[in-house]
């Protein structure tokens, strides 16, 4: 299930703005705010998409087909969510690796040491997805080199034995950051607050967080 990885909140009071004009107030009709925002939910989609093309990161398709957005009331405040899979934030942010963090040297997340045998689900899966798709070259060289470390069984297939190293050598390396989703975020949303301001000649506070 995708997890929220950002949010674009417009800060409105009871889902209308109150303009003072001639000694009084008027109530100006947001419901073509709603209309505004899909517009930018959908560029910003486009241009994850670009993103994610542009620096290679996913090659099963994945991370594109699972951008979906909710538009939404809460308390007042307009909500626009932008979902993303899971590991999306690993891949923006990279990952330190156990043994080294120079791929990404700034991130909040790291991984621990090594475990003492190697996990499955969804991590393995996707690993020998992209090995098969044949983006990840693991010869048997690296298999012999890193196998010994990791007390790999014999009886394993080639395969199984090339993504049991390529997940020893994510772990170890950890995973580079791309700032992919950083990127298209600042250039989609950069004008976001004057484009409402200028469509109904108020000050809106708008603010994104993560």
């Amino acid at each position: 299930m995708p997890s929220q990885t950002k949010n674009q909140q417009i800060n409105l009071e009871n889902g209308f703005i109150q303009s003072k004009a001639q000694g009084g107030y008027k109530v100006l009709d947001m419901r073509s705010l709603d209309t505004l925002l899909g517009e930018y939910a959908e560029k910003y989609k486009q241009e994850l998409i670009a993103s994610i093309e542009r620096k290679q990161i996913t090659a099963s398709g994945e991370m594109e087909k699972n951008i979906t957005f909710t538009l939404k009331d809460v308390n007042g405040i307009k909500v626009l969510d932008i979902y993303l899979v899971d590991y999306a934030k690993f891949v923006d942010k990279g990952v330190k690796g156990w043994g080294s963090s120079k791929n990404a040297p700034s991130s909040p997340y790291s991984y621990k040491n090594p475990p003492k045998t190697n996990s499955g689900g969804k991590f393995r899966d996707s690993i020998k997805r992209y090995i098969q798709s044949g983006h990840a070259k693991v010869s048997s060289l690296d298999v012999k080199r890193y196998g010994a470390v990791r007390g790999e069984k014999k009886s394993k297939s080639l395969l199984d034995a090339r993504v049991d190293t390529l997940m020893y050598l994510i772990r170890k390396y950890g995973i580079k950051t791309t700032n992919f989703i950083k990127e298209p975020t600042e250039k989609v949303f950069k004008d976001l607050s004057v484009r409402i301001a200028d469509e109904y000649a108020v000050n809106i506070s708008v603010q994104i967080t993560k």
